[in-house]
């Protein structure tokens, strides 16, 4: 492709800072691979000499492979060993690098971040574990009262911060900051016992690590140019580390854009780039504003609302795109007709491929996976499934039930876990009892406390079991038992590669008979595909000597992130976040729950700032559509157990009527005095503020006339199945779920 003016300019400006402003489609990535070529070809850099950073898999990967393409070279498996390629890795990955390479060549005591470099990482459901224990049984608080998340929140912003559990103790002014600071010190000392870090920590102690002059200075010599891609989404510890390594040659080049920072929850922060211009005065500032991805209507669109935000920069992004179809609005009488609309508009659009088919007509650009829903919470995306399975049309939820999530899949990672660090305590508890030993909760509380007395670890108890007199002599037999079972997999794990090592778990554990008799037939076949899959995934490792390829796996798994679950081999239609989809672009995009209150979020609308965060959210789902884009709202919606009316999202009024098609419900039309609540304060379509509640009928029924099997109509779930029935209460299935509902009361109809 030929580089624009502003791109080639910015892909020859190599020795001194550079800043980037990259709005969407822009091309950026095109941009940066160009420069790399440059770098390497015209100025004669060293690959080695090149560092690309970036903040997903799928970003990495992607920016890779155009990098091979370019220098001719094949972009191995093998990251750490490629020297004809720069290091291209997002930011986590690079930094776990950094710090096991460091740990394998110095002293941890030197470094002062008591890691071991056989060091695991604890994801969500993990450290939760940790928080939950040191809650209920460290503290003797009730988790009611002090929600583990509630509490991990406050440790993260915490850390990423760079406040320690010492200097929290300046932030404590209310109760719930004093159980901060307990649980912080408790959860920091029980992440130094297990030997592991969660994803804080892997800034936090790369940047300990880089304030070490002979450290900095090594890779400061090693990696004398720097890009860094998503700049806007850095938080603190991010921002320093990059600064330190661009401090000795200033060779940094900042990739930009204001209107998509949108993970200000994940403590990403705007005012690094006050900073940046700040600390590099000398910088220059490129602004690629050509969009080369969506129509003139689509961009004209989002320009009118994104300029709506006060602390934007002011920009105008523009194509020579055509202007192709203008954007469809569409207002629903009810959430599950709007996502009815949906399924129906893609199930024409595949009709048509239909008709095209049988007139020869080319349908290469025409599949399932043109299709992106998005929408602003992950509750929304039930009633949407709901009408696409009905239409029979496959779709992948993207982040619902996370792959590494689902229960098998979790196990087997525990089991590798131990296998690499007998250190980590949350994974030894998950699979000691797994598949059941009898060896209970009772006895694993006995070994805690002796854990506690002692400061051993858990094999270290295990393998002395005897020495325990308080734990009976069937619980021993049984430990005895799972201690042979460790054994025998950690001397497997010095021969077998990691895939085989999963196989080696699933067989000496029985793991395939646990399932079996645990779950029916249906759900051990989902279950025992899930592992293959596992073993699929680790497959890829299998080149790498054994312990290596166990590191590099469970490294790479611990990492992963959401829009790296998505498999765009498959066609399918696919549902996400719009925080998920920022990093995608689809050629038909659906945009549903387009209601103030819910986007944008009751916590956003009477705070200015929040409430731009939210309109760089709409710009960010609106930029991610090539041709077509729907709008879509609910005069009324099923939302945290009621039935609500919000009024249409004031993004929509900021998207000016030339650029949009309109279509409202036939029935919303009809009623032209409906109303929009705001909790139980409502305005109608006068303007008459009202004191009301919406209040559904409830359901007076003859329960005599329900029989078992009897199929059932719901006006929220369609048709359902009465699975049990004992006097008038019935568990009715539908799609794989059970619900119980009293009949007398419940809105169903016998069908």
């Amino acid at each position: 492709m030929n580089l624009n003016s502003k791109q080639e300019e910015a892909k020859s400006q190599i020795d001194w800072p550079l800043l980037i402003i990259a709005w969407a489609g822009s091309w950026k990535t095109a941009t940066l691979t160009a420069r790399v070529e440059y770098m390497i070809k015209e100025k004669w850099i060293s690959p080695e000499n090149i560092l690309m950073v970036t903040f997903t898999n799928k970003a990495w990967k992607e920016m890779r492979e155009r990098v091979a393409k370019k220098l001719w070279i094949e972009a191995w498996n093998n990251i750490y060993r490629n020297r004809n390629l720069p290091l291209i890795w997002t930011f986590h990955s690079l930094w776990v690098f950094f710090l096991k390479e460091t740990l394998a060549n110095f002293d941890s005591e030197f470094l002062n971040i008591w890691l071991k470099k056989d060091f695991v990482i604890y994801d969500e459901a993990d450290k939760l574990s940790v928080i939950k224990w040191i809650i209920k049984n460290e503290l003797k608080l009730d988790e009611k009262q002090y929600p583990p998340r509630t509490i991990w929140s406050y440790i993260s912003n915490a850390k990423s911060a760079l406040i320690s559990p010492k200097w929290y103790e300046r932030e404590v002014d209310s109760t719930i900051k004093e159980v901060v600071r307990d649980v912080y010190y408790k959860y920091e000392e029980g992440l130094k016992q297990n030997n592991s870090i969660d994803f804080d920590d892997i800034l936090v102690k790369t940047l300990a690590i880089m304030r070490i002059p002979e450290i900095l200075e090594k890779y400061q010599e090693k990696y004398k140019y720097l890009m860094v891609d998503e700049y806007q989404d850095t938080n603190v510890p991010q921002y320093e580390i990059v600064k330190l390594l661009a401090s000795k040659y200033r060779n940094l080049a900042v990739v930009w854009d204001d209107s998509q920072s949108i993970y200000s929850w994940r403590w990403a922060d705007m005012r690094n780039i006050l900073n940046f211009k700040k600390d590099y005065r000398e910088a220059i500032v490129i602004k690629l504003e050509q969009n080369y991805r969506s129509t003139k209507n689509i961009i004209n669109s989002a320009n009118h609302v994104i300029n709506k935000n006060n602390s934007s920069i002011k920009k105008e992004l523009w194509t020579e795109n055509i202007e192709w179809e203008k954007i469809y609005y569409y207002e629903a009488i009810d959430d599950r007709n709007e996502a009815k609309t949906v399924a129906e508009i893609i199930k024409d659009k595949m009709n048509n491929i239909v008709e095209m088919l049988q007139c020869n007509i080319s349908t290469k650009e025409n599949k399932y996976s043109d299709n992106l829903i998005l929408y602003r919470t992950n509750a929304q995306s039930r009633q949407i499934e709901e009408a696409l399975m009905i239409s029979w049309i496959p779709y992948r939820v993207v982040w619902w039930l996370k792959f590494y999530d689902r229960k098998e899949v979790k196990d087997m990672l525990s089991y590798l876990k131990v296998i690499f660090n007998g250190d980590d305590i949350v994974s030894m508890k998950r699979i000691i009892n797994t598949p059941s030993r009898k060896i209970w909760d009772k006895t694993i509380e006995l070994l805690d406390n002796y854990r506690e007395s002692f400061s051993v670890n858990y094999p270290t108890i295990i393998e002395n079991i005897d020495e325990i007199e308080e734990i009976k002599a069937g619980a021993k037999a049984s430990i005895k038992w799972f201690n042979e079972i460790y054994k025998y997999l950690i001397e497997k794990s010095q021969k077998l590669n990691v895939s085989e090592l999963i196989t080696e778990i699933i067989i000496k554990t029985k793991y395939e008979d646990y399932l079996r008799e645990e779950y029916s037939k249906d759900e051990f076949d989902s279950k025992k595909d899930n592992l293959e899959e596992l073993k699929n995934v680790a497959s890829e490792y299998n080149w790498l000597e054994p312990r290596e390829s166990l590191s590099r796996f469970l490294e790479e798994v611990a990492l992963i992130t959401d829009i790296d679950t998505k498999d765009e081999r498959q066609d399918y239609v696919t549902l996400m976040t719009i925080h998920t989809s920022k990093w995608l672009e689809c050629k038909r995009v659906f945009l549903v729950g387009l209601e103030d209150w819910i986007f944008p979020s009751f916590r956003s609308v009477n705070d200015s700032f929040a409430l731009e965060e939210e309109r760089r959210l709409m710009y960010v789902a609106m930029t991610r559509a090539r041709e077509e884009l729907y709008i879509m709202r609910a005069n009324e919606r099923f939302h945290f157990g009621d039935y609500v009316r919000n009024p249409p999202s004031r993004f929509i009024a900021e998207i000016p009527k030339e650029y949009m098609d309109s279509y409202i419900s036939t029935s919303i039309q009809e009623n032209k005095n409906f109303f929009w609540s705001f909790g139980n304060n409502i305005w109608n379509s006068t303007g008459w503020f009202v004191w009301q509640k919406i209040v559904k009928p409830v359901a007076n029924n003859d329960v005599s006339i329900f029989n078992l099997w009897d199929r059932v109509s719901h006006h929220k779930f369609w048709n359902w199945l009465i699975t049990s029935l004992k006097w008038e209460i019935a568990e009715i299935a539908f799609s794989g779920k059970i619900i119980k509902m009293s009949l007398k009361i419940a809105p169903v109809k016998k069908i």
